[in-house]
């Protein structure tokens, strides 16, 4: 009888170290992998914060750039065009009757050249930009390119105006500038839609055209939609491509306001 109970308190007492060993092995167990998934995530938001720096270094370095050949052509090649032009007209007392038509239009062409030049000085110049704001930047850019008469502009504004982030405005106007840009290298387009639309949490802006679209494989691999990307995620913005051979492009990007 005195064994039994023997044996009794012995299987309990086995049976609670088991179980405090258990419960022991799960509590570690359980640490350790909170500890794990906490070095994961803050791994994680290290990277993310690292992108982004780099991001924003990216930016300023190409804002600075880009000020930079605002400055060179303004100040510079507009210089040589404006003394150009002014040597130009002096010379036209002396211009055969004949060829003075002629002389005439080429005076008007560099006139127009040197307005254009003047006006994409201004368009990359930060500052420029950051004093008349997203929509006049867009508005600018969009007149700009309806005077090369390269394709028809369909452009429409929606909701009313909510002002935003300068810093973030210059981030959203290039994007579209790049956009544009390559509408015009690689679209093949005859039509470009563009739409801006301030709505209750966030401002819409969506620009289509109906070009000769490319493969979606592309998008991954592209430099210029990866930095259009990279930029949209640097102000918290969502951004998106639909495309497919000969289906044209459509860009949109949503930005919630702060």
């Amino acid at each position: 009888m005195e064994n039994e109970k023997e044996i009794i308190s012995l299987i309990i007492y086995v049976s609670v170290l088991i179980v405090i060993l258990v419960v022991f092995v799960v509590t570690f167990f359980l640490a350790y992998q909170r500890r794990k998934t906490q070095l994961l995530i803050e791994k994680a938001e290290e990277k993310q914060k690292y992108e982004a720096e780099l991001a924003q270094a990216q930016t300023e370095i190409q804002e600075q750039t880009f000020k930079n050949i605002s400055w060179e052509l303004h100040d510079n090649v507009g210089q040589l065009l404006s003394v150009s032009k002014l040597q130009l007209n002096m010379l036209l007392p002396k211009i055969p009757e004949s060829t003075k038509k002629s002389y005439a239009e080429a005076t008007e062409t560099l006139g127009q050249a040197l307005k254009e030049l003047r006006q994409l000085s201004k368009i990359l110049n930060t500052d420029f930009v950051s004093s008349i704001g997203l929509q006049e930047s867009l508005e600018t850019e969009i007149e700009r390119f309806k005077r090369i008469n390269f394709l028809k502009i369909d452009y429409k504004v929606q909701g009313d105006k909510v002002n935003i982030n300068k810093k973030d405005e210059i981030i959203i106007f290039r994007i579209f500038q790049e956009c544009f840009s390559n509408v015009v290298k690689y679209s093949k387009a005859s039509n470009l839609y563009i739409l801006l639309d301030y709505r209750p949490e966030e401002l819409f802006i969506s620009v289509v055209d109906d070009g000769v679209g490319f493969n979606p494989d592309m998008i991954k691999k592209g430099t210029g939609l990866i930095n259009m990307r990279k930029r949209s995620e640097l102000i918290g913005g969502n951004f998106s491509i639909e495309t497919a051979k000969n289906k044209g492009v459509s860009i949109h990007l949503t930005y919630p306001y702060k």
